[in-house]
């Protein structure tokens, strides 16, 4: 019997849907319940929707992950981040654009007191109206006191005239003034700004030191009395004294080397006063220092925000 054409096609949608369904039936969820227990099943409670779920297919593949719908602390959380991402794209452009106007601090400075100084003109020339007006004020006022009664009323409006204009002159010099102010933190800021990243650009430009290089006795006799001594081991000591003075205090512990950083693990200090007395405790301190330059007879340090050198003893 010879079917026909329409009833092929109604057939052919029937089985394609049965075939989808069966392949919708195959898929899988998996879960977490409320107790955090991970859960696999072919269906997706509505209760745990929110909480996000992955389909899996019926080889155990993840065909899809829906993620957790994001509360409203989250939410405010993901526009803090991208609002702060904004922020640091902002301030690298103008840590840029500080790099590229400027070669030093001083620079800055030098900009800067050249704009204070064009103000400081302005500043001087609205002072010197305003004197100029005072005068003509008393002037004017001296000629309506002389005309009494009979003084004309375009006298007295040219009087008014004058006090508006120096009001005005005093208001521009206030004005100049507190752009002298704002400039100077602006300036100052992007003085330091500039500072610390030279810092920064010149820490980086440091030749990688080895650990082998800072292995060995070393010593400083400057305004300070320095000697450390750094094992192989891991182990070191070191010695400080003020010149000068009795006090004195030695460190005791490990100590290991990061990116150009000498990191001290100090677990034991012996400290005698001024008058000879010793003291010996346990501590567990850590200090770190910046290695600037290493030589075979010369170690150059950045310690607590100073420059030192110490020698190869």
């Amino acid at each position: 019997m010879r079917l026909k054409q329409p009833f092929i096609l109604l057939l052919t949608g029937m089985l394609s849907a049965t075939g989808a369904s069966l392949a919708a039936a195959q898929n899988l969820y998996k879960y977490r319940n409320h107790e955090g227990v991970t859960v696999i099943s072919s269906n997706m409670p509505s209760e745990f929707v929110h909480l996000g779920y992955s389909i899996l297919d019926r080889n155990g593949r993840i065909v899809e992950t829906i993620p957790p719908v994001m509360t409203r602390d989250q939410k405010n959380q993901l526009e803090h981040l991208k609002s702060r991402k904004v922020q640091q794209e902002h301030e690298a452009e103008l840590d840029q654009e500080l790099l590229f106007l400027y070669g030093t601090p001083d620079e800055i400075y030098g900009a800067m007191n050249r704009k204070l100084d064009e103000l400081d003109q302005k500043v001087r020339e609205m002072h010197n109206l305003e004197v100029i007006l005072a005068k003509n004020i008393d002037d004017k006022r001296l000629q309506i006191k002389k005309a009494g009664d009979k003084a004309p009323e375009y006298l007295h409006e040219e009087l008014e005239n004058l006090k508006d204009q120096k009001e005005t002159y005093g208001d521009r010099a206030a004005t100049y003034n507190r752009e002298k102010s704002l400039l100077k933190k602006q300036y100052t800021a992007s003085a330091e700004r500039l500072r610390k990243l030279l810092r920064q650009k010149n820490l980086k430009d440091i030749e990688v030191v080895s650990r082998e290089q800072l292995i060995g006795q070393w010593r400083i006799r400057e305004d300070v009395a320095m000697d450390w001594n750094l094992d192989a081991s891991g182990s070191f000591d070191s010695f400080f004294q003020q010149l000068g003075t009795h006090a004195s205090e030695k460190s005791f512990g490990t100590w290991q080397l990061s990116n150009n950083r000498i990191i001290l693990l100090i677990n034991r200090k012996q400290q005698k006063d001024a008058i000879g007395d010793e003291e010996s405790r346990r501590v567990s301190q850590e200090k770190q220092i910046q290695v600037l330059k290493a030589t075979d007879s010369e170690l150059q340090l950045l310690m607590d925000g100073k420059a030192i050198n110490l020698f190869r003893s």
